[in-house]
C-alpha cells in the first residue's frame, strides 16, 4: 500500500480548531471543573515544539489543562496533525503498522497502545439501546482470533517428536473461535453486534432481550438457539438453509420478506474490516466489533463516528 506522508501538508492552526470542536462540542473549551473560558484569556503555558497546543490556567478554581485535559487523549505528545491523522486512520480501519510507517510513528509503543486505548473507549462508552423496529434480523457467526503477540512458553520437545500426540491445551485455547450474536433493525438499518462466549439458547435469549425491543417480528435461520424467541415477546419466523430456503413470501405479494440475508452480508462487511488487521487477537476482538458497528451506524459521518467512539468522556458539565 502506498505511504503519502499527507500530514506534513495539513495546517496545525485548523487542525487545532479541529480537536476542540470534536472534544467539546457542546460549550467549547472549559476546565475539567466545568468552569468557562473567558475570550481572550492569555495562555498560561506554551509547550516547546507543541504549537498551536497551549495550556490555560482557571481563573476560578486554578486548574491548569489544555485542550485533551480530562479526555481518552490526556497525555499525548503528538503534533495536532498527526493526531488528525491518527484518529482519522483509527475511524478508517487502516492497519497500526501502515498508518505507523506513513506518519513515521514508532509501532508497538505508541501507535498500537493509543488504538486499544481508544477501542477500549468505543467499546466501553458505546450504548446504543435497544432496536425499536418491527421487523430485525439475527444471525451469528464464528471468526478465527487467536493470541496475536502473545509470548509462548519454550518447549525442550520438538515439533516432530509432538507431532503425533493429542492436541494440548496451547493449541486449544489459541484456536478459539469466539461467536458473534447480532440484531439488525429493517426500518432504521443499525445493527448491534456483540462477542458472546457461546452461541448456547440461553446466552442467545439474553443477547437479543438486550438489543431488540419485544413485539416485534425477528427473523432468523433454523437455528435451535431462536426456537424460545416466541416465548419473550418476539412473532419468530425462521427459514431452513438446509432444505436450501433463503427466503419466504407469507403474504403472497411476490416479495419474500422472511429472511435473513440482509446480516449475512453484514458479515462479509465485518470480515472485510478484520482482515486487513492479518490477525486480530481475541483478547481485543470485541473492541475491533465496537469500532465496525459504530462506523456501520455512522456511515458518511465523520465527526458522528469519531464522537461515538470518544464521548462522553470529552465533555464536561458546569457545576
Amino acid at each position: 500500500m502506498l505511504k503519502f506522508p499527507i500530514d506534513d501538508l495539513l495546517d496545525e492552526e485548523q487542525c487545532y480548531g479541529f480537536l476542540v470542536e470534536l472534544l467539546h462540542p457542546e460549550e467549547g473549551l472549559r476546565c475539567p471543573e466545568g468552569h468557562e473560558l473567558p475570550d481572550g484569556q492569555a495562555p498560561h503555558k506554551r509547550p516547546e515544539g507543541r504549537a498551536p497546543v497551549v495550556s490555560y490556567r482557571c481563573h476560578q478554581c486554578g486548574a491548569v489543562f489544555n485542550v485533551f485535559t480530562g479526555t481518552v487523549l490526556s497525555g499525548i505528545r503528538h503534533d495536532c496533525s498527526t493526531i488528525v491523522m491518527i484518529l482519522r486512520g483509527f475511524a478508517q480501519g487502516v492497519p497500526t503498522q501502515h498508518l505507523a510507517d506513513e506518519l513515521g510513528l514508532d509501532y508497538s509503543g505508541a501507535q498500537l497502545e493509543w488504538r486499544h486505548r481508544l477501542q477500549e473507549s468505543a467499546l466501553d462508552t458505546h450504548l446504543p439501546g435497544k432496536l425499536s423496529d418491527p421487523e430485525a434480523e439475527a444471525d451469528e457467526m464464528f471468526q478465527n482470533a487467536g493470541e496475536k503477540g502473545a509470548g509462548r512458553p519454550e518447549r525442550e520437545d520438538s515439533p516432530r517428536r509432538r507431532a503425533n500426540k493429542k492436541r494440548g491445551p496451547e493449541r486449544s485455547k489459541t484456536t478459539a473461535r469466539p461467536p458473534r450474536g447480532v440484531a439488525r433493525g429493517r426500518c432504521c438499518g443499525e445493527i448491534r453486534l456483540s462477542v458472546c462466549p457461546d452461541t448456547q439458547q440461553t446466552t442467545i435469549e439474553r443477547e437479543m432481550s438486550a438489543k431488540l425491543a419485544p413485539g416485534g417480528r425477528l427473523c432468523t435461520d433454523e437455528s435451535h438457539a431462536y426456537n424460545q424467541m416466541s416465548e419473550q415477546g418476539y412473532e419468530h419466523q425462521a427459514v431452513c438453509h438446509g432444505d436450501g430456503e433463503f427466503g419466504r413470501d407469507e403474504d403472497g405479494d411476490s416479495f419474500c420478506e422472511i429472511h435473513s440475508n440482509t446480516m449475512e452480508g453484514i458479515w462479509t462487511g465485518l470480515r472485510n474490516h478484520l482482515r486487513r488487521f492479518r490477525g486480530v487477537s481475541k483478547s481485543y476482538l470485541a473492541q475491533y466489533v465496537a469500532v465496525f458497528e459504530i462506523a456501520y451506524n455512522h456511515s458518511g459521518q465523520f465527526f458522528a463516528l469519531l464522537r461515538a467512539m470518544l464521548l462522553p468522556d470529552f465533555t464536561f458539565a458546569p457545576i
